[in-house]
Order: structure tokens, then sequence, then C-alpha cells
């Protein structure tokens, strides 16, 4: 197993992606948005000049406004 299998821990429910909308059990958070182990890979994955990069930007800028209205 490697290092970062072992820092993504399974959820006993599974969560909805931010990226993906699918539910999925394994990924990470950011902040109090789940972002899916697969959707996480391709981000890491994805060069700048794809015109994916830009699709997830937008998603990942809802990262953003969501913790802006969780704290109003």
């Amino acid at each position: 197993m490697s290092l970062y299998q072992k820092k993504v821990k399974p959820y006993s429910d599974t969560e909805i992606c931010l990226i993906c909308e699918k539910q999925k059990p394994l990924g990470i958070h950011l902040y109090h948005s789940f972002i899916c182990l697969d959707c996480e890979m391709d981000i890491i994955n994805t060069k700048t000049s794809d015109q994916k990069y830009q699709f997830y930007v937008r998603r990942l800028k809802q990262v953003q406004f969501n913790e802006k209205r969780r704290q109003a």
C-alpha cells in the first residue's frame, strides 16, 4: 500500500463528488467539499493546456463559493 493510499480513508457512507457529481466511497475533503479519488487523479494528471483543465478550475471555484456561503 502506498503512502497516499494510507492517507485516504474510506467513509462508511458514500459522498457526492464536487467534480463528477457521482457518489463515491473514497476521496478527499477540501474544506467542506468532497472530491473523489478518480477526479483527484484526473486533476493531478491534466495538463493546463487541456480543455478539461478549465472545467476543473470552474468546479474547484465552487469550493471557495461554498465556503464563503457557509461563513455568512
